[in-house]
């Protein structure tokens, strides 16, 4: 089951594009994220460099220039990853060249970097008058699970809104900060009215890798229930000190 236990006392190697997250209150899981680079991390490690959508998105060199420094880096709680081969990180890395590069409104403010981020559906294209398609909106989690997508993993079996458990809006809320309990501004996210919502939470992701490698690769995951919005890991203790034979 390919979930890292993250230490506090001794850093761990993780991989590049493995799936990071972390938590609002643990074990809550409130974001989540690709690795940016081959990386040794504690757990609660801060200022890590991740692709991820904050927002504001970051996918390349692009969308990097245009984000600020700290929006390019997340604190990590979590690792998730699988046994990536060339072609997967070939893959990977076209499918955020591709991201990159599409043409999306400038980020003057904060709330031209909200116009890039969506909830409901976790991945969607923005159409334009003639409905063909002129880039992606993501939430954290339709971000890591599209990139999957691309390389032929589907982590989560969203395809249909009865796969997904009801979320209430202080769920809502603890995922995505206080703000969201305005309906203005869930509106723009694409959860209107007063919920309950079906929608994809970061912990799914996690539940999502626990499971046997083969299995990852070949059957996405149902969520079972609206309590695989927790996943916890433990901060495992140092192992005993050595002792001598007397």
């Amino acid at each position: 089951m390919p979930i890292l236990h993250l230490r506090s006392d001794t850093t761990q190697d993780c991989s590049k594009y493995s799936i990071v997250g972390n938590y609002a209150t643990r074990p809550f899981v409130k974001h989540a994220a690709l690795l940016k680079a081959d990386t040794a991390l504690l757990f609660g490690a801060d200022n890590v460099l991740v692709w991820h959508i904050g927002p504001p998105l970051v996918a390349g060199t692009r969308t990097t220039a245009a984000a600020v420094e700290h929006s390019r880096r997340t604190t990590i709680h979590l690792v998730g990853f699988l046994d990536l081969d060339a072609d997967d990180i070939e893959g990977i890395e076209t499918w955020l060249a591709d991201v990159d590069k599409e043409e999306r409104p400038p980020v003057t403010s904060p709330i031209d970097m909200l116009a890039q981020y969506r909830v409901s559906p976790a991945i969607y294209w923005v159409p334009a008058e003639n409905d063909t398609a002129l880039y992606r909106q993501f939430s954290c989690v339709g971000f890591v699970m599209d990139c999957y997508r691309f390389i032929g993993i589907n982590l989560i079996d969203d395809s249909c809104a009865e796969n997904l458990p009801e979320v209430t809006l202080d769920i809502v809320v603890a995922a995505y900060g206080p703000r969201a309990r305005r309906v203005d501004y869930r509106e723009k996210f694409g959860i209107p009215g007063p919920g309950p919502w079906r929608i994809v939470l970061a912990g799914y992701l996690f539940h999502s890798l626990n499971r046997d490698m083969n299995v990852i690769r070949h059957t996405a995951h149902v969520p079972n229930s609206i309590a695989e919005r927790d996943f916890q890991t433990p901060d495992l203790p140092a192992p005993p000190a050595a002792t001598m034979s007397p």
